[in-house]
């Protein structure tokens, strides 16, 4: 018996792992080599993943579907502004009653309008279609948002692949260092110090390298789940850090007319003006709950016809026509009016208010991401002198080192300080991409930058300005 129980137990097992072995596994690549072209890789631009995830992301497709609710609620809304028609219809049955007739079929066509609501029935329509227009600018703005998350990922997966570059270029100067001087401590030209010290280099630039690829795998995790593919998804990103970037003087300009700049600029930050409709349907709240106490008149018309099957009474005899006009005119009702109106004015103000700081935050944020912008440009140039130092003095030190003026020491020094000028540059293009993006963002018109920077065909403009080619 127990030998049946192993038995199954055993081909559980092997069921289980057959199931996890279909499954899709992420590739574990050796970063330390120049890596291959994959053939099922995507290749893919800025362009590309901007128009995927404005079409895939679920943020979007979540917002759009606000939109559409957003016109479901505004057509219900402004119904009550239209008539309303029914059918009514009515069996009687009746058992030896004088003057009835032993069965009876009535039917009524009715229609109903109202003539006037005291402002309440205009005020949900006008509220209905303000709350299509905040839907939309919330669209708007989501995407805004979405597209600069994608446009971070990308470039900090561009930073990434630059970074596993220079680790791997510094393992492979480390190997060849080592093979090297192998060599001449075969033939007593170096000692087994100096090959200790090019090993322990080259232990430092593995560990960095493989640091730099679990670092670009995630990365590539990250922009897969912004564009809803699949995490194994292979991607071949073209493009550089380099593409696009202003010069200092650049980013440094101010508009000829700041305050019709920062009146552009509102009016393209749509989370800006999704507040705004707000407050206009808050106004119109004020409206709707006034008409508690206004009067009311409604106009009602049918025409009801019968059917018989021994006679009709002398009051159902003949198809009728009925009309009536009803006037409602509210005298007390305890307060609600008034603490609804009360209630309204409250929340207009606070949406005045949240329309106001909107506002301050939005000039502070523009002023912030200004000068995030020279910063990052003005580290980027010092970046790049830098490096160009660092491989001057790598070049120094091994022509040193070759006419025995210099030690070993000098040359690991001057190789491992070009390493980190390297990643310090590469660092710098993408708080420099980031800073110009968050820019753009913060102007609101960071999609319509977005694209025409990939198509190469618009130049750095103050703010609050567009300039194209």
């Amino acid at each position: 018996m127990k030998a049946y129980k192993y038995a199954a137990l055993a081909l559980s097992l092997a069921l289980i792992a057959a199931g996890a072995e279909a499954k899709p596994k992420l590739k574990r690549q050796d970063y330390s080599v120049q890596p291959t072209v994959d053939s099922e890789a995507i290749i893919m631009n800025m362009t590309q993943a901007l128009s995927i995830a404005l079409r895939e992301n679920l943020t979007v497709l979540t917002a759009e579907e606000n939109v559409e609710s957003a016109k479901g609620r505004s057509k219900a809304s402004s119904a009550a502004l239209g008539p309303y028609l029914s059918l009514q219809g009515q069996g009687n049955a009746y058992d030896n009653i004088p003057t009835q007739p032993d069965n009876e079929l009535l039917a009524r066509v009715s229609v109903n309008q109202s003539l006037y609501s005291g402002g309440a029935n205009q005020a949900r329509a006008r509220q209905g279609k303000l709350g299509v227009k905040q839907a939309e600018q919330k669209l708007a703005d989501t995407k805004e948002t979405v597209a600069m998350n994608v446009w971070n990922a990308f470039c900090d997966l561009l930073y990434r692949r630059e970074v596993l570059r220079n680790t791997r270029n510094a393992l492979e100067y480390y190997s060849n260092a080592e093979k090297e001087l192998d060599s001449r401590v075969m033939f007593g030209l170096s000692t087994n110090l100096d090959l200790t010290r090019v090993r322990q280099q080259k232990e430092n630039a593995r560990a960095q390298n493989i640091t730099a690829g679990n670092q670009l795998e995630a990365s590539r995790i990250q922009l897969c789940r912004l564009l809803r593919l699949p995490p194994e998804t292979q991607l071949a990103l073209v493009g550089s850090l380099e593409d696009g970037l202003p010069t200092v003087e650049e980013a440094a300009q101010l508009p000829d007319d700041p305050e019709a700049a920062l009146k552009k600029i509102l009016d393209s930050r749509h989370d800006y003006q999704a507040l705004k409709t707000a407050r206009e349907s808050q106004a119109q709240e004020i409206k709707a709950a006034r008409a508690g106490m206004m009067p009311k008149l409604s106009l009602s018309s049918g025409y009801r016809f019968g059917y018989h099957q021994s006679g009709l009474s002398s009051s159902n005899k003949d198809n009728q026509w009925t009309a009536s006009l009803t006037l409602d005119v509210p005298v007390w009702d305890s307060g609600t009016t008034s603490g609804n109106v009360r209630a309204a004015k409250a929340g207009l103000r606070a949406a005045e208010h949240a329309v106001t700081e909107k506002e301050e935050s939005i000039k502070a944020e523009i002023a912030d991401n200004w000068l995030s912008l020279q910063n990052a440009l003005e580290s980027l140039s010092a970046s790049r002198a830098n490096v160009q130092l660092a491989r001057e003095s790598l070049n120094y030190a091994e022509n040193g080192y070759r006419e025995g003026v210099n030690t070993q020491l000098d040359v690991l020094q001057a190789r491992s300080d070009l390493t980190n000028a390297l990643q310090q540059l590469a660092l710098a293009l993408k708080n420099a991409r980031t800073a110009q993006a968050a820019l753009w963002r913060s102007e609101g018109v960071f999609i319509e930058n977005a694209y025409r920077m990939t198509r190469g065909n618009v130049e750095f403009a103050p703010i609050g300005q567009t300039k194209t080619k």
